[in-house]
Formats: structure tokens, sequence, C-alpha cells
């Protein structure tokens, strides 16, 4: 198996996972969980595990330069504290259909930015395939049942805002792996993104003190199979892969999620949801063709 094809399946796996998190959300939002809480404990979590995995095995990769620091709390703030707050606040003064769709725009906003600051090529194969997986997120969010009174000018800047901040965390994270393990990049901008998001929740982080264990059980596995799984799988493409061609693949996440919607909720799957299903995977198969 080629470095390409390991991180293209890095990746899908990575997206998979990252696409339950809805699901795993619902089952701790069931104890009434503020959602801000819920967030900043599971990258709190996440930290204290990663950074004891590596402490136990591999040491030396918890180590970095002094003048990384700033690197990675600017990383961890607009690409995890920034993404986190933004989203809710797009879902809190829009739909979660329009929520959802603005975050997928980024693989848009990662073609265009890795052009400009990583050097990758600007192709019209690369721009197709984000067009084409844009509108196929758009779909399976179900964009066109939005209850469009509630499209309003603060909302919608939220939403882009959701997009910027998710392209800031592959570009970073294209530009960190190329000088860190990935594992290590994982860890620091975790670390950054739980620093800031601590601090915005201030004395509300001890409200989970009131949470009954099952909730705690699912707010770990919340934590470590979908945030640090996905987000670690997600930064090992980078590695191998250019930020462009992993963002698109990426947008598998958004099936993962209706599918799984479907299949354990018994929410319905509409013709247009199957069809922008069928444009996200075309767009990933095209991405592809790209190689450099």
């Amino acid at each position: 198996m080629t470095a390409r094809v390991r991180a293209t399946v890095s990746v899908l796996v990575g997206a998979t996972l990252l696409g339950s998190m809805g699901a795993w959300g619902r089952a701790v939002y069931r104890f009434e969980g503020d959602p801000m809480v819920v967030v900043t404990w599971r990258a709190l979590i996440g930290v204290a595990v990663l950074a004891g995995v590596l402490a136990a095995t591999r040491p030396e990769l918890l180590r970095v330069p002094l003048p990384a620091v700033p690197f990675f709390l600017a990383y961890g703030f607009f690409g995890v504290t920034v993404n986190f707050w933004a989203y809710f606040s797009a879902v809190k003064y829009t739909t979660l259909a329009v929520a959802i769709t603005l975050l997928y725009t980024y693989p848009l906003f990662v073609t265009l930015f890795s052009a400009l600051f990583l050097g990758e090529r600007l192709t019209s194969t690369k721009l197709a395939a984000a067009a084409l997986t844009v509108l196929g997120s758009a779909l399976v969010a179900q964009i066109h049942a939005a209850e469009f009174l509630r499209l309003n000018l603060r909302g919608i800047l939220f939403g882009l805002l959701t997009g910027l901040s998710m392209a800031v965390y592959s570009i970073l994270g294209k530009r960190a792996v190329a000088r860190h393990a990935p594992w290590t990049v994982v860890l620091y901008a975790f670390a950054g993104g739980a620093l800031f998001l601590t601090l915005g929740s201030g004395r509300g982080l001890s409200a989970a003190r009131g949470y009954p264990v099952e909730a705690w059980l699912w707010i770990v596995g919340l934590a470590l199979i979908p945030s640090l799984g996905g987000y670690a799988l997600f930064t090992l493409g980078l590695r191998d892969l250019p930020a462009s061609q992993v963002s698109v693949i990426a947008t598998w996440e958004v099936v993962t999620a209706a599918f799984l919607g479907w299949s354990l909720y018994g929410e319905q799957l509409t013709a247009a949801q199957l069809l922008g299903a069928g444009f996200v995977c075309t767009g990933i198969a095209w991405i592809q063709r790209v190689r450099a």
C-alpha cells in the first residue's frame, strides 16, 4: 500500500469517526449537558489521555522547541476554540442545515489557501471536486429544506467563520506535520484549544460535577473515539497528501453523520440527501486524480 493510499484511508476513517460525533453528542445531551462545557471537557480529556500515552510510550514526542509554542497556541485558538465557538453560534442564530452547509465550505477555502500559503497547485480538478463536495454536503444537510426566515447576517457570518477556522486548522496542520510528528501536532493543537475553551467556559466547567457516571462515560468516549481518533487520522493524512485533497476527502464526514442518523435514530434519508451523498463520493473519487 502506497503512502497516498494509506493517507486516503486514514482521512476516510477519520472522517467516519468525526461523522459519528453527533451520535455521541446525542447520548451525552440526554443528560442535559451544556454543549460548550461538554466540548471543553472533551478537549481536556483528549489532551490528558494522549499526553499520558505518549509519556509512557514515546516521551520524545512531548517535546517541542520553545519557539513553536506561539504557533501551537495560535493553532489551537483558531483551529479548535474558534471553530467550536463559531459552530455553536451559527446553530444558535440560524438553522442546523445552514450551519453545517457553511462549515463544509471549507474545502473551497483550503483549496485557495493552500495555493496561496503552501505552494500547492490550483487546478480545475481541485476546484471542481471541492465545489462538488460542497454542493453534496449542502444537499445532505438539507439546505433546501432550511427555514429561510432564520437566514440572518449574524448566523451566516458565524457559519462562514466555522468554515474558515476549519480551513485554518487544515493549513496550519499541514505546516505543523512538516516539522513535527503527527501525534505531537494533535496533542498541542488540542492543548491550545483546551486552554482557551477552559478560559472561555470559566466556572461553567464545574457544572459537570453533577453529571451521572453514565454521562461521564459517554463524554470520555466522545473525547477519545470521534474527537481524538478522528482528528489524529485527519492529521496523519495531512502528512502525505495535499491539504486541499484532504479537505475534500474529509467531507465524507457529513455523509457518515446522515447515515448514522438514519441507522441509529430512524431519521429519513430523502432522495436529495442520497443525491448529495453521491456528489460527495464523486468529488472524493475525482480528487484522487490530483498527484500534487
